[in-house]
């Protein structure tokens, strides 16, 4: 980590970089849903909805945070390996990348988290 970063800046800078990705997933999702024949579309449907509202929240505080902490993003670049968001913070400059597959776990991790389930549950018996 470096010098003038704490761990609780690292976050939310990590959130404000995912949170609009998992928003734009949700988005294409309920597209997806919208031209699909799917017999549980409304259970589905509502599913997201209710995703996308924890998810702007959390974004919503993120933001407000960041500007309480004096954080600012000011270069975010999407790699063929992920993501690399360059931000200052009291002054510093920092770097955070994060790869793709971390990211996709992120985002599926927080999912299940917003509907109250377990990701440890997933792929289990059905």
């Amino acid at each position: 980590m470096s010098i003038g970063l704490k761990p609780d800046e690292s976050k939310l800078v990590k959130d404000y970089t995912l949170l609009p990705l998992l928003l734009d997933v949700l988005e294409n999702d309920r597209s997806v849903l919208c031209q699909s024949d799917l017999k549980t579309s409304e259970v589905t449907r509502v599913m997201i909805d209710r995703l996308q509202t924890a998810a702007l929240a959390d974004l919503t505080a993120a933001r407000r945070s960041m500007r309480e902490n004096d954080l600012k993003v000011y270069q975010h670049r999407k790699t063929n390996l992920g993501i690399e968001v360059e931000f200052v913070c009291r002054g510093y400059h920092h770097k955070l990348s994060m790869l793709w597959g971390l990211i996709e776990a992120e985002i599926e991790q927080r999912s299940y988290t917003y509907l109250g389930l377990n990701i440890a549950d997933k792929g289990g018996p059905h």
